[in-house]
């Protein structure tokens, strides 16, 4: 059983921290000229978004089916939590088949060192929103 109980809450909070993560200047710098754009294809419970470091935008559900992507990224919703709150080693868990990587891979794997300072911010996102319930030790 996911700790997310539907796709909204996916949205909400991981769609959340993404949106974040197009306006972050470090990102915008790393991916500048890249035309970096990722479908995040999420299961337990299956969600899609796209996140579009050139657009600095965030789409999700329906809006998200068909857009065109660079870089494809395939992992549990769990382990998407996991990673946000930095209990998921991505290279390990790409050696495991946990996540799956496929497009512009070099691309994709030179944001990971940027996402630590956004560890924090996911955290309190989800404090401020009363769920602690996802929250990892």
């Amino acid at each position: 059983m996911s700790t997310f109980k539907d796709a909204d809450e996916v949205y909400t909070y991981i769609g959340g921290i993404f949106e974040r993560a197009v306006k972050e200047p470090s990102f915008i710098e790393a991916t500048a000229g890249t035309g970096l754009v990722v479908r995040l294809v999420q299961n337990d419970p299956d969600a899609t978004m796209i996140i579009d470091f050139p657009g600095q935008k965030v789409l999700t559900g329906a809006a998200a089916e068909g857009a065109p992507s660079t870089v494809q990224l395939r992992m549990s919703s769990d382990n998407s939590n996991r990673f946000w709150q930095g209990k998921l080693n991505f290279t390990l868990a790409m050696a495991q088949r946990k996540v799956k990587l496929e497009g512009k891979r070099s691309v994709a794997l030179k944001l990971l060192p940027l996402t630590g300072p956004l560890f924090e911010t996911y955290k309190q996102l989800l404090t401020d929103a009363g769920r602690a319930d996802l929250l990892l030790d």
